[in-house]
């Protein structure tokens, strides 16, 4: 009957502990972890009732952390308490939570929220089983949900891929590449922004692909340091896909 908390900054990790161990003595003792693999290897040992995950966390985010954990054991209830409300984790975690069976309880927090709303969130979470969302973020989980590779593919345009690369990349026709953004690019611009699909004018004054890089930056559905990684990965994929497109072209000859 133990919660688990998973945060690197340990003032923080200590003052939730402190408030967790005074309102939930019941779910005592609080147990702690620094960074994402320790967490998920506690979580699997100890199976807490509740864990309460940092989102960027040293190792391995907290979402991954999710992942690992509700994969053995979906009946965790998890908190997401986090300062870094990026789309680009959300996207992540509502895409997770919907291949979890049984579906998962879980909240998702903001670390400034005031400590009594805070301890009501947990409790509803930890004793109700119901899955509590922070106000300030129901437009994210309410917008239309990127797949993977729709996901995947804004990160290659902001890496600047052609569609000709992509559709290397990713072993799909130049169609299937075109079809796939276009759906990326009405869930992109879903409600307000609209005209820049379908108004002539929108469609004469902006590029599309660039827009969408900013639509993505804005909302966070891009994650700088993961592009940063990706990046140094595209460049090994590169090299080596250049080597089969020489040797492609020398078989035609």
């Amino acid at each position: 009957m133990s919660i688990l908390i998973a945060e690197d900054n340990a003032l923080q990790r200590q003052f939730l502990a402190d408030i967790l161990a005074g309102e939930f003595p019941d779910h005592a003792p609080i147990i702690e972890a620094e960074d994402g693999v320790s967490a998920t290897e506690i979580a699997l040992r100890k199976k807490p009732d509740l864990c309460i995950l940092d989102i960027q966390m040293p190792k391995i985010s907290g979402v991954k952390a999710a992942r690992q954990i509700w994969q053995q054991n979906p009946a965790t209830r998890i908190i997401f308490w986090t300062q870094f409300p990026d789309e680009v984790y959300i996207n992540e975690i509502r895409r997770i939570v919907r291949t979890v069976k049984p579906q998962p309880v879980y909240g998702f927090i903001h670390k400034n929220n005031p400590e009594a709303r805070l301890l009501r969130f947990v409790a509803t979470v930890l004793e109700d089983g119901v899955d509590m969302i922070d106000p300030a973020f129901k437009d994210a989980f309410n917008r239309p949900l990127l797949t993977e590779f729709e996901a995947e593919v804004l990160r290659y345009l902001a890496l600047g891929l052609s569609n000709w690369a992509i559709a290397r990349k990713c072993t799909v026709s130049m169609r299937g590449v075109e079809s796939r953004l276009a759906a990326l690019y009405e869930k992109l611009f879903s409600g307000a922004s609209d005209e820049l699909l379908t108004c002539d004018y929108e469609k004469l004054a902006y590029n599309v692909r660039t827009r969408a890089i900013f639509e993505a930056l804005r909302r966070g559905l891009i994650n700088p340091g993961e592009l940063e990684t990706e990046d140094r990965e595209i460049k090994t994929w590169i090299e080596r896909d250049r080597l089969r497109f020489e040797e492609e072209n020398r078989a035609k000859q």
